[in-house]
């Protein structure tokens, strides 16, 4: 039996509805909203990233080291298949945020887990990186916290290094990335 077509719409659009929630698409992770990510990260790799990220000395810092109110940190893996497939979508949302006067005072950053640096350069080769991937090559770092996969992303404030919100996997549209990251600034500001 055919369905009339506003049954149709509307079955498409709660399965669409059912599939962003149950993807995680900006949804906080209960388990790592509130919770700090006070690890040491590397040595930046280089002047650019140092000066990028606003760091007084070429030595292993932490994210509340950064001259940023929030930090976008993406977990991911150079051979990860699903990391590469964020790989342009994180270009994107690095490119929106320094396009927008309003991001000005949020950087994003990627650590790469269990990776050498070799894989890492050909990793940012290949997807024309443009933001700084630190090496995680012991898991030190994500051993101090608890990761479920990658990618996943993490809005992280610098002031106290709290995680504000987390998207775990591929993220499916970069422009709504930005806008929750933009919300979740507006709401620090406010200090909520």
């Amino acid at each position: 039996m055919k369905k009339p077509g506003w049954i149709r719409t509307f079955l498409i659009v709660a399965c669409t509805a059912i599939f962003f929630q149950s993807s995680g698409a900006f949804c906080a992770d209960p388990g790592e909203k509130g919770s700090s990510v006070n690890f040491a990260l590397p040595t930046p790799d280089s002047a650019q990233t140092q000066t990028y990220l606003g760091l007084d000395a070429m030595k292993p810092f932490k994210v509340t080291d950064i001259r940023a109110k929030i930090v976008v940190i993406e977990l991911m893996s150079a051979r990860c298949p699903h990391c590469q497939a964020n790989a342009p979508i994180m270009n994107d949302i690095y490119k929106m945020i320094r396009a927008d006067s309003g991001l000005a005072d949020v950087k994003v950053i990627a650590i790469a887990i269990a990776d050498d640096k070799a894989g890492v350069e050909t990793f940012k080769k290949q997807f024309k990186t443009p933001f700084p991937i630190l090496l995680d090559e012991s898991r030190e770092i994500t051993r101090s916290m608890t990761v479920r996969g990658t990618p996943t992303t993490m809005v992280v404030s610098t002031e106290d290094a709290e995680v504000l919100f987390t998207h775990p996997g591929v993220i499916p549209d970069a422009d709504a990335f930005v806008k929750q990251v933009k919300f979740v600034k507006q709401l620090e500001a406010m200090g909520k």
